[in-house]
């Protein structure tokens, strides 16, 4: 693998084996797909579980992974060091179809994003110690998704990539981007609240 092979593929390649391997399978469980994820665990998690926010599916697909990432989110705020799954989640079982329709409309999108990543820099602020830091975004990324916001659903969906990504390359530069993309998406997501109760307002006055 090249200095810049991990960044520039090495998720993708993994969610390409992932959709290899269950091509024969009617159904998955979510504690399946988080050990195909393999040992880059946290930043790999936060990409697969983003997508279905970003790919809409029928089913509870996007709630349950939207839990996961909470979960996630916790296990990165308190310093664990190995990702796992409560038995209740871990033992949910979805569609392979759906799982394979999310990663198909999703690689393009993953290795354009992984053209921007490069691996080692700024590895300082990549350590496990950053996770702690680094789960109180995706945490309040995880809650934004959760909200039914028109629309509210990129910029959560952009900046848990952009983080993924850095996590699995350890790149602190990307990490950093990641960041500001999360800061940005929480003060456009409170000007949609803000905007979206002004509407209501001015609307319920008719009623009155």
């Amino acid at each position: 693998m090249t200095a810049t092979g991990e960044a520039s593929g090495y998720a993708s390649s993994v969610l390409h084996g992932i959709a290899a391997d269950i091509a024969g399978l009617e159904r998955v469980s979510l504690g399946e797909l988080i050990h195909r994820l393999g040992h880059s665990g946290f930043g790999l998690a936060l990409i697969a579980l983003s997508l279905p926010a970003m790919i809409p599916i029928p089913g509870p697909f996007g709630m349950i992974t939207g839990c996961c990432l909470v979960l996630i989110a916790c296990q990165m705020l308190i310093g664990c060091d190995r990702l796992a799954l409560p038995r209740v989640l871990a033992d949910r079982h979805v569609t392979a179809d759906a799982v394979k329709a999310v990663i198909a409309r999703a690689l393009p999108w993953i290795t354009r994003l992984e053209a921007m990543v490069r691996e080692g820099r700024w590895t300082f602020l990549t350590g496990r110690s950053s996770h702690v830091l680094v789960g109180v975004p995706v945490f309040l990324l995880a809650v934004v998704l959760a909200l039914p916001i028109p629309f509210g659903n990129v910029g959560p969906v952009a900046s848990l990539l952009v983080i993924g990504l850095s996590l699995v390359a350890r790149d602190g530069l990307a990490l950093m981007l990641g960041l500001v993309l999360s800061l940005a998406t929480f003060i456009w997501t409170a000007v949609l609240i803000v905007a979206g109760a002004q509407i209501a307002a001015y609307l319920g006055s008719f009623f009155v």
